[in-house]
């Protein structure tokens, strides 16, 4: 959890520790704190559908998944690679459709707007980097 790179071993007294990553830290901190919300013990877990374009698979290195419960639901998008991925993730929530929607992040800090329906088909537009992920709450715009 401290993004210390040296592994001690338990029996080991004495050994010095290696320093504290950072950043490692803050976003470990931040990831135990979203994931402990109730959604991910009490709600529906659905894989999303995922799609591409002809000139680009790179949408096949990506791995996509929701959580719903009443009014709260959470995206969780991965690229599975070393390379930069782009994609359209479509999330499994039909009720969404005709609404307007916001996508908050823990990994972002901002709100973008986004219609239901595009949200459905084609999907939400996703570009990441490599090994990177993005984590966030799409809530109604109400």
């Amino acid at each position: 959890m401290e993004g210390r790179k040296v592994k001690v071993p338990v029996f080991s007294a004495g050994v010095q520790l290696s320093p504290q990553i950072e950043p490692y830290k803050l976003f470990m901190s931040g990831l135990v704190a979203a994931i402990n919300a109730p959604i991910f013990r009490d709600g529906e877990w659905q894989l999303c559908a995922r799609s591409g374009w002809p000139d680009n698979p790179s949408f096949e290195n990506l791995v996509a998944w929701s959580w719903a419960k009443g009014e709260d639901r959470r995206l969780i998008v991965i690229n599975l690679s070393d390379n930069p991925v782009q994609a359209q993730v479509q999330v499994p929530w039909s009720e969404i459709q005709g609404e307007t929607w916001h996508r908050g992040g823990c990994t972002v800090g901002c709100k973008l707007r986004r219609n239901g329906d595009e949200m459905l088909s084609p999907g939400l537009y996703v570009e990441l980097g490599p090994w990177n992920c993005n984590f966030f709450p799409v809530q109604s715009y109400r």
